[in-house]
This record gives C-alpha cells, sequence and structure tokens, in this order.
C-alpha cells in the first residue's frame, strides 16, 4: 500500500500532550509486575505514528525492545492482516527454532491514522530454564501416553496432528458441570491438575476418536513423557433448537409450536429459497455441495445425504423427512458465509468449505464445531428440534469457526466469552428475517424447555453484582451477549424499519469481526475477560465505523456493569431538554438545534446570556458555546477545548469536508487552533461553562450551520478521530458535538421568505427523498420551491405538484405545496459528493398569531437514513408599533407610520427588532419616517 494510501487523515490529540485519548477505561500503557510492557492501548492513534501503518508497527516494536523485553528473543511475524481500516500483526517467539506456544506480540495499526492503537505482549522474557530439544522422548512414547486415556471409553484413538512446542505450565481448561456422550468428566479430569508454572518441552497433540466421533487436544511432556492435560476441542452450544425462515416460532409467535409438532403443523413455515450448488456429478447426481458447505454423512446415526438428477431439494419437514435438516442447514449456511465475506477481507482469504452432517451427534444433546479436522467440521444434534432446524444454532456453531479463521496460528481464542459472541451474532443475524419483530431476545426461539430463559439477550444481571460468582455459565454467557445485543439496538436495531435494522447487524457484525483478532486468550468468565472483550469493541468500531458509535458503546457495557458511569462526560446539549444522553439510531428527535450555540452581535459591553441574535451577514458576529458536565468528577480546568466550525446551509454535509473555520484562514494543520479556545476553567460535576467568544463572520444570508464540538483525552470527541463522516451521525451520536442549523426569520402577513440551500450527495452514490415538513404552517401559507429536473423526474411526489417543468433548455423546474401538510419528493439520486441547489420561498399566512413562531423542516434522506435537516423558523409579526421595515426593492428602513407605508407592497416589508440588526444589514433609514438613520 501506498503512503498516499495509508495515510489518508489525522487525529487531533487535544489540548494535553501525550495523553491517549481515553475512548474506554483501560486505554494506556499497562505493565506485569515485573515492569514488561504487556499491553498498550492507544485506540485514537494519537501516540506513536509514522508514514505508513507498517512502519509504524516495525518502528514501534524497535523502539520499545526494552520495555517489551524482547532484546534478543527469536521473534518470527507469522501472519498480517489488513481489514476495516486496521493491520494485524501476529509476531510469534520461538525458542530452538520451536514455538512457544501462547507466546507472541500481537500489535494492530490504524491505517488511516498510520498509527499503533494496540500491542498484546505475552511474550516470554526469561527461556533459560527451558528443556533442550534433544531430551525429548520418541514419538512413539507420546503417542502411547496420549491415547491410553481412550481406550476403554471409545471404539478407536488415533493421533491425527503433533506439534512439538514450548508451553508455559500456568493453565489447564476449565471442565465441564456434567458428563456429556462424548466426553466424561472422569476423562477430561486426567492429567497432572496442577500448573508448576514452568517453561515444559510438550507434544500438543489432536487426537480423533470414533464410537462417538470427537477431537481432543492432549497435551504430554515431551521430557518426562507425562500426560499434562485433555481438552474437548469441539465448540458447542447446549440446544435442542430449530428455524426455518427464521424459524416457526419466531414467524408465528406461536410458542405452542414445537419439536413434538407435526409436519401439517409446520410445513406453512417452510419457505423455498434459491441457492448455489455444484454442477453434477459424473453420474448426473446432484449434491448439497458449494464453495462454503458440504453435508456429508460422517456421524452416527448413518443417515445418507441427498443426492438426486434435479436441482429441486424439496422435502417435507424434518419430523416426516430428515432430508428437510440437509437443505436448511446448507441454505443458511452458505447464504451467512457469502453475507460474512462483504463484511470483513480477512475472512475472504482465510474461509474454507465446511463439512456438515446435519443428522449428527446422536444423543449428545448438542451440535458442535470441530475445528482441527480438515476441512473443519459441523455437526447438529438430533434430539428434540434438531440444531439443523435451527438458525441460530447454525450461525453459532458457524461463528466459532469464523473466531478461529479470524485468529492467528497458533493464538489461543476467546475460549468461554468466545459463546456470548456467537449467541449475539446469530440473534442479530436472525433478526433481519424476523419482520414481525416477534421474540427478537430469545437466543433460540423454537425451544421452549425451562433452560432457555437462561440463554436470552435481553438479561438485566450486571457483571459487577456481589453475587456474579454465583452466575452459571450460560447466564453469564448472556450477559455479555445482552450487552452486545443492546450495542446492535443502538446501531439501529431498534427502528422498524427492516433496511435501517439489516444496516445495524451489518455494522455490529463487522464490529465484532473487527474485534475478534483483537481479542486475547482467556481461561474463565471472569469480568475482566469480559471488559476486554468489550474495550476491543470499541476500540473495532474507531477503525469499523470511524468510531461514529463510541458513546453508546460506552453506555451499553456500562448498562451490563462492566463499568461505571463516566467520571468526565461532557457534551453540547443538541435540543431543549437534552441531558447528554446518546439516543439509538433511527431516532427522529432533532439534533440541529442546539441551545448550548448561540450567536451575538456585539462583544464590547455586551452580555452573552442575553440570548441569541440573528447573524449579520457581512459583520463581526461572536458564537458562544457552552458546555456541560454529566460525569461524577471535575473536568480539570485546561483539559479541554472547544472548536467551532461553520459551513455552507443545507443537508447531507460530510465531516469534516463540508466544514470551514469559522474565518477566512485557510483550515490547515497549521492553522487549525484560529478556531478553538481552551476551556480555563474547571467544570464541575453536573455543572456547564460558557466558552467564548469566537469571531465570526457569516457568507450567507440569515443561516449558516454551525458545528461546535468539546474535546480532551478525558472524553475525547469522535470529529477529532474520524475519518469523512456523515456530519449528521457525528452529531447524533457523539454528545461532544452540538450543531445550529436554525434559520430564523420575522415576516408579516402574505410576505415572503427566501431561502437557498444544497442538498448534498454522500461520499457515495445513494438513493434518497426530501421531506418538507409545513405542518405547523397555517394552511393558506403557499411555498414555491425551484431545484433541478432531475431530482424530481425520477421521484414520487406526495403533496406537493409541479407546477413547472420547464423547457428542454432548462435544468430546473418548479413545485408547491401548502401549509398544514408533509410533502415528500421519494426516489432520486445523488452521485457521490453531489450538490443540487434548492430555492424555497414561503408566501406567509394571513391567518398566522402575532409573534408565534411557525417551522418549515427540510429533511433529506439517503439510503433510508436521515443526512440532515434543517428548520425555517417564522416569527409572525402583526402588530406593527414596535417594529421596524426593510424593503429589499429600494434599500429603505420603515415604520408603521410612515407617509409611504400603504404604497409599499407586503413582500417588501422585511421586519426587524432592532433599527440596529437592519442597519448592519444594509438597509437606510427613510428620510421621512427615520431621518436620523438617514445616511443619504
Amino acid at each position: 500500500m501506498g503512503r498516499n494510501e495509508e495515510r489518508r487523515y489525522r487525529n487531533h490529540p487535544g489540548p494535553v500532550p501525550g495523553q491517549p485519548l481515553r475512548l474506554f477505561p483501560g486505554v494506556g500503557e499497562h505493565r506485569g509486575d515485573d515492569g514488561v510492557l504487556r499491553r498498550y492501548l492507544d485506540p485514537g492513534g494519537t501516540l506513536f505514528q509514522a508514514p505508513t501503518a507498517r512502519k509504524a508497527v516495525n518502528t514501534f516494536v524497535r523502539k520499545h525492545a526494552e520495555d517489551l523485553a524482547i532484546r534478543g528473543t527469536d521473534l518470527r511475524e507469522i501472519r498480517a492482516d489488513q481489514d476495516a481500516g486496521a493491520l494485524n500483526v501476529h509476531i510469534q517467539q520461538f525458542h530452538q527454532d520451536l514455538p512457544v506456544l501462547g507466546a507472541a506480540l500481537h500489535v494492530v495499526a490504524d491505517t488511516g491514522q498510520a498509527a499503533v492503537v494496540q500491542v498484546d505482549n505475552t511474550t516470554e522474557a526469561d527461556v533459560s530454564g527451558a528443556p533442550n530439544v534433544s531430551a525429548a522422548k520418541d514419538p512413539d512414547s507420546i503417542e502411547k501416553v496420549a491415547l491410553t486415556p481412550f481406550r476403554k471409553a471409545y471404539e478407536s484413538a488415533a493421533v491425527v496432528r503433533d506439534e512439538l512446542v514450548y508451553l508455559r505450565d500456568n493453565f489447564r481448561p476449565p471442565l465441564p458441570r456434567a458428563d456429556s456422550p462424548i466426553a466424561s468428566l472422569a476423562l477430561l479430569r486426567k492429567g497432572k491438575r496442577r500448573p508448576d508454572g514452568r517453561l515444559h518441552l510438550v507434544h500438543n497433540l489432536v487426537v480423533e476418536t470414533t464410537g462417538p466421533f470427537e477431537h481432543f487436544r492432549v497435551v504430554v511432556d515431551a521430557v518426562t513423557a507425562r500426560l499434562l492435560w485433555i481438552e474437548l476441542v469441539g465448540r458447542y452450544v447446549t440446544a435442542t433448537l430449530g428455524v426455518y425462515y427464521p424459524d416457526p416460532v419466531t414467524e408465528s409467535d406461536d410458542s405452542s409450536l414445537s419439536f413434538a409438532s407435526t409436519h401439517e403443523a409446520l410445513r406453512k413455515y417452510a419457505h423455498e429459497e434459491p441457492a448455489e450448488i455444484a454442477p453434477a456429478d459424473d453420474e448426473g447426481n446432484f449434491h448439497l455441495e458449494g464453495v462454503w458447505c458440504r453435508c456429508r454423512d460422517w456421524d452416527a446415526p448413518a443417515i445418507p445425504q441427498p443426492k438426486q438428477t434435479s436441482t429441486r431439494f424439496v422435502f417435507p419437514t424434518h419430523p416426516e423427512n430428515k432430508a428437510f435438516l440437509s437443505t436448511n442447514v446448507y441454505y443458511w449456511i452458505d447464504r451467512f458465509a457469502r453475507y460474512l465475506r462483504e463484511l470483513n477481507d480477512t475472512l475472504k482469504s482465510q474461509m474454507v468449505q465446511v463439512e456438515v452432517d446435519p443428522q449428527g451427534a446422536e444423543g449428545s444433546g448438542r451440535s458442535e464445531w470441530i475445528g482441527t479436522t480438515t476441512p473443519p467440521r459441523i455437526r447438529f444434534d438430533t434430539t428434540d428440534v434438531p440444531g439443523a432446524a435451527d438458525l441460530g444454532v447454525i450461525v453459532h456453531e458457524y461463528m466459532h469457526g469464523v473466531v478461529q479463521w479470524l485468529l492467528s496460528p497458533g493464538r489461543i481464542g476467546p475460549l468461554e466469552y468466545e459463546h456470548s459472541i456467537c449467541d449475539a451474532v446469530a440473534g442479530i443475524y436472525r433478526d433481519q428475517f424476523n419482520l414481525a419483530g416477534h421474540r427478537r431476545t430469545d437466543t433460540f426461539p423454537f425451544h421452549n424447555e425451562e433452560w432457555n430463559k437462561q440463554r436470552r439477550l435481553d438479561l438485566t444481571q450486571r457483571f459487577d453484582a456481589a453475587d456474579f460468582d454465583s452466575y452459571s455459565p450460560d447466564v453469564r454467557n448472556s450477559m455479555l451477549a445482552s450487552a452486545l445485543w443492546r450495542c446492535y439496538l443502538g446501531m439501529g436495531g431498534s427502528s422498524k424499519d427492516p433496511y435501517l435494522r439489516a444496516k445495524a447487524g451489518e455494522k455490529m457484525i463487522r464490529t465484532l469481526l473487527a474485534a475478534i483478532p483483537r481479542l486475547v486468550a482467556d481461561s474463565s468468565q471472569s469480568e475482566q475477560n469480559a471488559v476486554h472483550l468489550a474495550e476491543m469493541c470499541i476500540a473495532a468500531d474507531a477503525t469499523a465505523n470511524s468510531g461514529i458509535y463510541k458513546s453508546m458503546l460506552y453506555k451499553a457495557f456500562a448498562d451490563q456493569g462492566l463499568w461505571g458511569k463516566p467520571n468526565i462526560d461532557v457534551y453540547i446539549a443538541d435540543r431543549l431538554g437534552d441531558t447528554g444522553v446518546v439516543l439509538s439510531d433511527g431516532s427522529t428527535e432533532p439534533f440541529w438545534m442546539s441551545p448550548d450555540i448561540w450567536v451575538r452581535n456585539e462583544v464590547d459591553g455586551d452580555d452573552p446570556e442575553a440570548g441569541p441574535q440573528v447573524p449579520i451577514v457581512g459583520k463581526p458576529n461572536y458564537v458562544y458555546v457552552r458546555v456541560h458536565n454529566r460525569g461524577t468528577a471535575e473536568a480539570e480546568a485546561e483539559s479541554f477545548m472547544v472548536d467551532v466550525r461553520r459551513c455552507k446551509p443545507g443537508t447531507g454535509m460530510v465531516w469534516p469536508d463540508d466544514f470551514e473555520c469559522l474565518t477566512d484562514t485557510a483550515l490547515t494543520e497549521q492553522t487549525i487552533h484560529h478556531t478553538e479556545q481552551t476551556i480555563r476553567q474547571p467544570i464541575p460535576p453536573g455543572g456547564a461553562v460558557r466558552v467564548g467568544p469566537f469571531d465570526w463572520v457569516p457568507k450567507y444570508e440569515g443561516h449558516e450551520c454551525l458545528i461546535a464540538f468539546v474535546h480532551g483525552p478525558d472524553d475525547p470527541t469522535i470529529a477529532a478521530t474520524t475519518t469523512p463522516t456523515p456530519h449528521d451521525r457525528l452529531v447524533r451520536f457523539d454528545n461532544n458535538v452540538g450543531q445550529l442549523n436554525l434559520h430564523p426569520v420575522a415576516s408579516v402577513p402574505g410576505g415572503l421568505t427566501k431561502v437557498p440551500f444544497l442538498l448534498r450527495g454522500a461520499p457515495k452514490s445513494t438513493t434518497g427523498a426530501w421531506r418538507l415538513d409545513a405542518s405547523s404552517l397555517p394552511e393558506d401559507t403557499r411555498i414555491t420551491i425551484r431545484t433541478l429536473k432531475r431530482i424530481v423526474e425520477p421521484s414520487t411526489l406526495s403533496h406537493i405538484r409541479v407546477t413547472e417543468m420547464g423547457n428542454l433548455a432548462d435544468r430546473r423546474c418548479t413545485l408547491q405545496m401548502t401549509g398544514g401538510v408533509i410533502g415528500a419528493v421519494d426516489g432520486f439520486t445523488l452521485d457521490a459528493r453531489d450538490e443540487v441547489m434548492v430555492n424555497v420561498t414561503i408566501d406567509f399566512s394571513h391567518e398566522a398569531a402575532h409573534l408565534e413562531k411557525y417551522r418549515f423542516v427540510s429533511t433529506q434522506i439517503q439510503d433510508h437514513e436521515i443526512a440532515g435537516r434543517m428548520t425555517i423558523e417564522i416569527t409572525a409579526v402583526k402588530d406593527f408599533d414596535k417594529f421596524f421595515f426593510g424593503n429589499p426593492k429600494s434599500g429603505e428602513l420603515h415604520i408603521s407610520t410612515c407617509p409611504f407605508w400603504d404604497r409599499i407592497s407586503k413582500v417588501n416589508k422585511v421586519p426587524f427588532a432592532r433599527i440596529e440588526e437592519a442597519m448592519a444589514r444594509g438597509y437606510n433609514g427613510c428620510a421621512f419616517c427615520l431621518p436620523d438613520a438617514n445616511t443619504g
């Protein structure tokens, strides 16, 4: 990757040099008891930057060799993956030319920032006590030790993989709670139970059994030939559930449906869907085999997989014909695999075909992923509701494989909380097929057993609860899965729009896929391991979603007790009554009317708290910003700064591309501080401070969009770290950011209000709509809109009509609507970074009440998502005695007692509450009624 491609933007570090941006509590350096740097977290990417991400990784490792205690260590890079804006580099430690299992450097760099954002160091600083390779016993004696425990309980056992490695003996796999048909507790307890903490030379073996089939990890000391431990390799979910599209219970909301239901009861919930399969074999038979899935009978019970000369694989449902399980599991694995490949580039190179036995695991009551075979396998249980009939189980098992593929070779995965990821992804993916919204938080709705009440996505138990240690593994997994589900809801999963829910699912699953390679191994279900997974989700959001959802993710995990409320949480209100709470995606609450940003026309002797004034174009104005602290601790003086920018009036802006300094100085890294002010005083908990004035000379009559953000290392704003992003998402999802997009005007009855603004295209081409809300205006108001014909011609119009389309040479057309309605222009396309000028003229009502405020709201929608709103607020003026009136045609200013009053048209009477405001806008006093203001 070239330098220009990789280095796209630079984060804004904030007013305190050298301090990392605390996107979550664990940011910073973490050293072990021996002083070795074990973890480095700087998700904002502000501390260690280089010309490229690769250069940042190499330089960091070289410069921090002493801190990492790796000088003289045999380290070899074994894998580097780049996806979602991050470069993941895995560097394995070797000793005597053998890998030291679990000893590695994992370095993550943000490719946009070209900065190191995460380092996990599990290297062995001291290998002096490690046995020599020459002391290893012969492989035959090791194999005998490894296979002996399996002789009585299994028909056969064989070593299918043998790796000679070094391993620190400080870990034992957790034991299940009870025996299973696959592995007894007695078997899994065999071996040396107490770790001695020493570095051993071991054989890391995979043993394959038959009768029943299973894979086990067996670790044997290579020097003493002593069995250290046995571990069940398969990743499984204890479930006997089913799903069709997505499953009969979800589709019907009928909880009486179950494994005991007849084919007649279930057949209506079986749907025919297209899928790709391999061409016919040499005998002309088609099989359920494709690029990502192959149905094969390899485990008891022996049920041959369907083959036929036709490509139509349609069978009665599973109680009557078990071939239905094969078509169901093949379809969903194939579809889910293709879905994931569009979300993560690393998977495109790591995914392989999976062999599936849809009717395996006889009597085991569990479905299982086995990743140690080649190719990997999944078998689905056949008790009660078969696992192959359940989309939740299918996705859960396949996600175990996804975790394996995303981790570097030799790395141990997140183990117990891996099930939380699998459950959450299964629920999120299933939700896009659940249009009715039934049983959304049931992990496996088709199963109605008592145990399933613990496998849910809406648990309220907290990780900081006093009785946390008494929670079962199912509850702990579901607690973290519930937090991940709330993250999905915050990204738009709570929307009623199916499109927005599907987009939210893509964002959340993409975030989890980006987080998985960053996870370090855990061996328990402690709070600390769950916190680590949550932190990595926030870190991954910084690259997968430009950090947009940082605040929402932080709150979702805090609500589950993974950490407390932020000590410092500064915010700028988005609207009246806003307390800094970040709303879910899809919320219709206004976000462009911040009461904490306001404009005054004077500074000397002025009271900034006297309220907002209408900006005066071409003259010095002064912007003020109010910053609140909803945290529990004081925000120290000079630890935060406020930045204010402006842009042309309109909607669909992109941050930071469409915004510029308040001054006329070009925005560069050298001049950026022209728009910034450091907050010089502390902000107490629950308190607020006023910042300003910021000098501003408006360029556009009546309205400019102002955006302000407060930023510091203790509560960084997304605006300081994001890549180009739709500005409305920035404002809605970051309470550090406020926007003022209000166009205030006054009008006499029958007066005209003219407002020009832009509809903007997103960073990519979009199909959109335009909502024109005049419902608060009296019905006798007339609204005329002039815009490009290419916006109107392909669109469907609602409560708005075309009055003039123009000739072939004219690119513009005219639309009209009345007050009291909401008009819509729906179905036009805007190219990437397109700009379309709109001119709105409001012929104001004769029925309006004096000094009443009336709002006309323009909303732009891109691909179903709101891209921005602008409000034109009209104040009705009927009592003329206290107002001054400008005549745009003559440039003169009058009062209602002027002898020429009746000769002036209503459309040429622009009200002003203050003569100074009118004079500042270029009006000159009438020689007859305002001679003192007449300058000739």
